[in-house]
């Protein structure tokens, strides 16, 4: 399984209106913008279940969209580093099948509004 689910799309209009709307209906907190444009928002601290992270970045029409599972070093070593410190969203597999459940979930309503095929 890959570290981050990634997908790469063409919207022909500013995805941040849109992005930040979703992340406020699905208890994503925004984090902060970097400085290549990369707007970064991140939903749980990781205590529960793994933390979601979701970062999207927007030149003019391509769009980058990434987002993964992060397991905190204290999760990693009661699962006996039998997970990964991040993995992607992906179904399949039986680690951080809760947490990878949920993401995908409201990830695949975000590329629903933006046009976009769901994440499998």
């Amino acid at each position: 399984m890959a570290a981050r689910t990634i997908r790469d799309f063409q919207a022909g209009f500013d995805i941040a209106p849109l992005v930040d709307a979703w992340a406020g209906a699905n208890h994503y907190g925004f984090r902060g913008v970097s400085p290549d444009g990369t707007r970064n928002y991140q939903r749980g601290n990781g205590l529960v279940t793994g933390a979601m992270p979701l970062a999207i970045r927007q030149s003019g029409p391509a769009v980058h969209l990434e987002a993964w599972i992060h397991a905190t070093l204290a999760a990693r070593i009661f699962a006996l580093f039998l997970i990964p410190s991040d993995m992607g969203i992906e179904s399949g597999g039986v680690r951080g099948v809760l947490p990878r459940s949920m993401a995908r979930d409201s990830v695949n309503k975000l590329l629903a509004q933006l046009g976009q095929p769901p994440i499998g």
